[in-house]
């Protein structure tokens, strides 16, 4: 065989070879896409997925966070296996509908009352704390929020006692700021239900640590009732509170979760209705 022919020959035989090599490392590359800095936050008290027909059906809870679908997500009032709630696992049930990390962390015993953190990003750090409580036990949980190598939060999320029930609030809030107030590396986002109108002293003093990010933007943000069947009084009990952040995009309570129902309480999935803000860090 004449020396032009092998050449090609073996040109032939290894250009396969080679451009394999060649896409494997191509492939290896990492593929840069640009980071995200804006992120929305949700928080709702889900009633134990009782909805305002008494119904209970966490795919409508699904559902209504869905309206929004937010990054971060703080629930009120989970449950986990009790008879009463058809002995589901809340957190990790809506976790796996909305493929996102969670943390679950309960009240009273191991079952009921809890506080959840859900996220998009992993959760690197977890804690639960049992809030100074006169009547029923209330918690509040911090979960450290990985969004990538240069930013990480730290999420608070809580569910406060009832003034009508004589709990002492003022306790309650300055123990969930000592815990919020023990980090102070990365932004932090304190969210929940606070069982307080937002005129109230104990609210003054939790603004005075965070910024509230409702502020100049939903001028009437009434979160409970989220339907008014009987009449009782209205009020703005649901917050995010949050520091160390660039910007707020918005920030809103979600009053409508299907523009095809109207007026109609199997609409809304709890008693509450959501507070949603989206924040640029």
């Amino acid at each position: 065989m004449k020396k032009e022919y092998k050449i090609i020959a073996v040109i032939l035989f290894f250009s396969p070879l080679i451009s394999a090599f060649i896409m494997y490392g191509i492939s290896e590359i990492p593929i840069e896409t640009p980071t995200k800095t804006q992120f929305k936050f949700m928080t709702y008290n889900i009633h134990f997925g009782q909805g305002m027909d008494d119904e209970i059906n966490l795919e409508r809870i699904a559902q209504n966070i869905l309206t929004d679908k937010p990054d971060i997500l703080g629930l009120q009032e989970v449950d986990n296996g009790r008879i009463t709630t058809q002995g589901i696992d809340m957190a990790l049930w809506l976790a796996n509908r909305l493929k996102m990390y969670y943390f679950y962390f309960p009240a009273e015993n191991e079952h009921t009352l809890g506080c959840a953190l859900l996220s998009k990003y992993p959760i690197t750090f977890q804690k639960g704390y049992m809030i100074p409580s006169i009547d029923l036990q209330r918690v509040l949980i911090h979960g450290t929020i990985k969004i990538n190598s240069t930013l990480s939060l730290d999420v608070f999320v809580t569910h406060l006692g009832l003034i009508e029930r004589d709990e002492d609030l003022t306790a309650q809030v300055d123990f969930v700021l000592s815990k919020t107030n023990a980090t102070v590396v990365n932004p932090k986002i304190l969210m929940g239900d606070f069982n307080l109108d937002n005129n109230t002293a104990e609210i003054q003093t939790i603004r005075e640590v965070f910024n509230d990010t409702m502020d100049g933007f939903d001028t009437d943000p009434i979160t409970f009732p989220s339907y008014n069947l009987y009449d009782v009084p209205e009020t703005s009990i649901d917050y995010i509170f949050a520091t160390g952040y660039s910007s707020v995009i918005d920030s809103y309570v979600i009053r409508d979760f299907n523009p095809n129902i109207d007026d109609d309480p199997a609409e809304f999935g709890s008693d509450h209705l959501p507070v949603v803000s989206i924040l640029t860090f």
